[in-house]
This record gives structure tokens, sequence and C-alpha cells, in this order.
């Protein structure tokens, strides 16, 4: 099996995107979880956790460590990255029916976990998280599928079906709700997403299993050609598409700043509402005038390199707002490139817009969607029948 990354080397990348989780006490069980795997890493190599070696291990222990790096850092500037691993290598290695039981238990650990935890991406309780347990549950369905595990497989496709049912449920209820576009938005953005996900493993699955009905129940959801699509997730891709797709890319020029790095409450929200964060940002005591100034120029290329991406200038904007002397302050210390961009055009034009403003905006292009007023009008009349349900993964105290 390939396992693709040392685990001393996966919890030092945890730790280089996410060292404050070592000073949460709510991600004691976490910690503990990767500080074992590093005593255990340094037992078997015999050299210590940063002699490179690799921990051979290809089990369920394995797996479950990268399923918490992965809970821990996918909404993080720096994700580790162990997606094959989860969705594919680690479920095609298993031919023991007990093994297979005990990794998709180690699934079930991670899906319970409170995303909000580790992530500021969370609306209504959904999160792009719960497509990264998707994927992994439907990559282990695709194993049971082809060894004719059928138990297993119906565990599977329940987890499955129960989690696609509750994201479906939330998001229309906030169509006929009538919420508020960063909320419509903000699912509609995490359904396309988790969906994504699930699309992709499946499409991925052994030749054998080409036919199986499962592919078709589970393949491209939210693609109105799909062959089995539901209107709510259609509308959610044809939302993420046309407005939230361009302001909620990975942001790659946000990892210079390794300030960033230093607490959960610095990580990115969900796009464009970014007038909050650079607010926080400009008010931070995590941050120092250097750090700020480094979280601005990579603001900067962010615009340069995207030009209609409206997230990056309403994080300028919230700076701007929070700082003495303005967004300028920053700005002296910066090359004559970046320093020149920042007094002009749309970044100038940015900081005049309030927050009210722009959200205003964000509010009339989602309702001059066609598909959004066409989906509004069917919604409304089911509201009654929406009735929020509990939590299928549980509550739970502790990471």
């Amino acid at each position: 099996m390939k396992t693709g990354i040392a685990d001393s080397v996966l919890v030092e990348q945890v730790r280089n995107t996410a060292a404050w989780l070592w000073a949460t006490s709510s991600a004691a069980p976490l910690v503990a979880l990767f500080d074992a795997a590093l005593v255990a890493s340094s037992l078997e190599t015999g050299s210590g956790p940063d002699s490179g070696g690799v921990h051979p291990g290809a089990g369920v222990a394995t797996l479950r460590l990268r399923l918490a790096a992965h809970y821990a850092t996918v909404a993080t500037f720096v994700p580790t990255d162990v997606d094959a691993q989860i969705r594919h290598h680690h479920w095609m290695a298993i031919d023991d029916a007990s093994v297979f039981a005990a990794a998709r238990a180690c699934v079930d650990e991670a899906a319970a976990r409170p995303a909000a935890a580790v992530s500021a991406r969370v609306t209504d309780g959904v999160s792009g998280h719960d497509g990264e347990w998707l994927a992994a549950r439907a990559g282990a369905l695709g194993r049971a599928l082809a060894l004719g595990w059928s138990d297993e497989d119906d565990v599977l496709a329940a987890q499955i079906d129960a989690e696609l049912e509750r994201e479906e449920r939330l998001f229309t209820a906030a169509l006929a709700r009538d919420a508020p576009a960063r909320t419509t938005l903000g699912l509609a953005t995490a359904l396309a997403h988790n969906l994504g996900d699930l699309s992709r493993v499946v499409d991925a699955w052994p030749k054998m299993l080409e036919g199986h009905g499962y592919r078709a129940r589970y393949s491209r959801l939210g693609h109105a050609d799909g062959a089995s699509s539901r209107p709510a997730f259609v509308l959610a891709g044809e939302l993420n598409k046309e407005i939230m797709a361009l302001e909620n890319h990975r942001f790659l020029a946000l990892r210079a700043p390794r300030a960033l790095r230093r607490g959960r409450e610095l990580l990115l929200p969900v796009g464009p509402w970014f007038d909050d964060w650079g607010e926080l940002i400009g008010r931070s005591a995590l941050l120092g005038d250097g750090d700020r100034a480094e979280v601005v120029r990579a603001l900067i290329e962010l615009h340069l390199s995207s030009p209609r991406q409206q997230g990056c200038l309403r994080a300028l904007a919230g700076i701007h707002r929070a700082t003495r002397g303005g967004l300028f302050s920053y700005v002296a210390e910066l090359p004559a490139r970046i320093r020149k961009e920042a007094m002009r055009g749309q970044i100038r034009d940015a900081l005049d817009v309030s927050p009210q403003h722009f959200t205003a905006r964000i509010e009339k292009r989602l309702r001059s969607n066609a598909a959004y007023a066409a989906a509004r009008s069917r919604a409304r009349p089911r509201i009654a029948n929406i009735v929020a349900a509990p939590n299928a993964r549980g509550a739970v105290e502790h990471l």
C-alpha cells in the first residue's frame, strides 16, 4: 500500500499549520493521537521523529492518523495532502472484514469531530469537512462492493444517504425561509464542494463497478445531467458556479504570511465576506505590524492574480478600517510594484465601500439569479414540512 508520507513528517506538517491545537484544551485527545504517532515513529526508526524514516504501518492506526491530520488542517492555510490515502489507497489494501470494520470506525470517529473547532468555513452546520468524510466513505463503499461485503456496503450507503439528506434539508430550509445571501451561498458552496468530492471518488471506482447502481446514485448530483441529480443540489451547483467559485479558491498567496497560522481565530471564512476577518487582522494581538504588512502584501498579490475576486478587496477594506492611518500604514515598506497598486484602482475604490453596501450588492446578485428565484417559489410552500433533524453524527465533547 502507498503510505504517501511518514507519520512523523505528517504530524510535523500539522504542527506547521495548526500549532495552536497543542494549546487548545478541547483538542487534547486529538493532540494525544498526534503525539503518540511521533513516539511510535521514533521507536520504529530508532532515531527520533526528525530522522525522516518512513513509518511502514499500513493498517488501521495509519488511516486513523491521516484522517485526524486531514480533519485538523483541511480548512487551514496549508492543508496536509492525504486525500488519496484516505479515499483510495488504504481501502484498496484491506481484504479482511474485521480490519475493514475497524477502518470504517476511524472515519466515523473523524466525522464526529466538530468542524467548527478547526474551520471558520461552517455554515448552518455544513462545511467542506462533510465532503471529506463523504469521499472517504465512498472509497470504503467501493472496496466493500468489490469484495461483496453487503453488510458493510449497506452501512456505508446509509451513512452517505443520511449526510446528503441532511445537507439537502438545510439548504432547502434556507431557501424556504429566505435566508440571507451569506447563509444561502455559504451552504451552496459547501454542498457543491461536498458533492464534487463524492462524485470524484465514485467515478474512480474499479471498472467492475462501472454499471453499479450506487455509482449512478452518487455521481454528479450537483449537475443537471446527473443520473440521480436533485433540484436542490443542482441549484447549489449553479449558485456556486455563478457567484461563489471565484471567491473560494485556495488563496495560495496567504501561505506566505506564516503569522496567520498562530491561532484558530485567524482562519479564513467563506468568501467573499472578508470584512470582519480583515478587521480582525488589523486588531489581533497575535499579529504585529510587520505581520500585518505581510498579509496586506499577500492580499494585493491575490488581487493582482485575480482582479475580479472581491474577497481580498473586502479584507483590505477591513484592515483599512481597523488601522489608525489606514491601509497605507503598511504599504510604505512593501515593494514598489505592490505599493503602487495599493493606492489606486479597485483597491482604492474598495476602501470606500462599507460592509453593509457590499452585503447589499451580494444580496441583489443572488436575488436576481433566475434559478434561485424559481427555487424560492417552489420551496416556500414546503416550509411547514422542513423539520430540523438531530445531527446524525452525534454531539462530541472533545476533538
